[in-house]
């Protein structure tokens, strides 16, 4: 018994020193896709910094969450709430509302997810419901059948009318959607951005 207890021991710890490695490997490939996306469509240095800061921090954050998970199909987890929460929490002027069953997501889908909600929290900051006093968001989920369907509200905002060109932070947000399988609608009304966002559960195990 204490030989396989021991044997049982360095099994767990190898097992969390790969996970531990994979995780560093992972957060290396996105900081250096990042980079490179920034790069391309930053007028000035200044600018590609002040981005590109905003954008490693997301990653970091969903990083930050991530726990081992041993026999499940999830090699590490977070919760979806909790990754929301905190990409919102230092936009936000009122707090937002989040609502949706318990959800673990992997490592990869962590940081996707992250990459998304933090393009979405900066528009909004910026131009929309949470750069004005009293406006807030409104995050729901749920799975139906093998989709996770997300949608964030916008509400409180004035006047948001839709651009009349995507920008990169668009693009990011639709890119990386596709990456995982999702789909994405916008609705521009007046007090706020509506966006729907699709993904097939199998997304989230990774």
């Amino acid at each position: 018994m204490a030989l396989r207890s021991v044997q049982t021991e360095r099994h767990l710890k190898l097992a969390l020193q790969q996970q531990e490695t994979l995780r560093i490997k992972n957060l290396f490939s996105v900081a250096d896709s990042m980079v490179r996306m920034t790069a391309r469509n930053a007028a000035t240095k200044e600018e590609l910094a002040e981005t590109l800061s905003g954008r490693l921090q997301a990653p970091a954050q969903a990083n930050g969450l991530i726990r081992p998970s041993f026999g499940t199909n999830v090699a590490a987890v977070a919760h979806f709430s909790d990754l929301v929460e905190r990409i919102l929490r230092p936009h936000e002027r009122t707090p937002s509302s989040l609502r949706g069953p318990p959800l673990a997501i992997g490592e990869q889908a962590a940081n996707n997810l992250a990459l998304i909600f933090h393009e979405l929290a900066t528009n909004a900051a910026k131009y929309g419901a949470l750069s004005h006093e009293g406006g807030c968001v409104d995050v729901t989920w749920a799975t139906e059948e093998d989709r996770l369907r997300i949608a964030w509200t916008e509400s409180g905002a004035r006047e948001v009318a839709s651009p009349e060109t995507a920008g990169f932070g668009t693009k990011l947000v639709e890119t990386t959607n596709e990456r995982i399988g999702g789909q994405i609608e916008r609705d521009w009304r007046s007090g706020g951005l509506r966006v729907r966002i699709s993904l097939p559960t199998t997304a989230l195990t990774n």
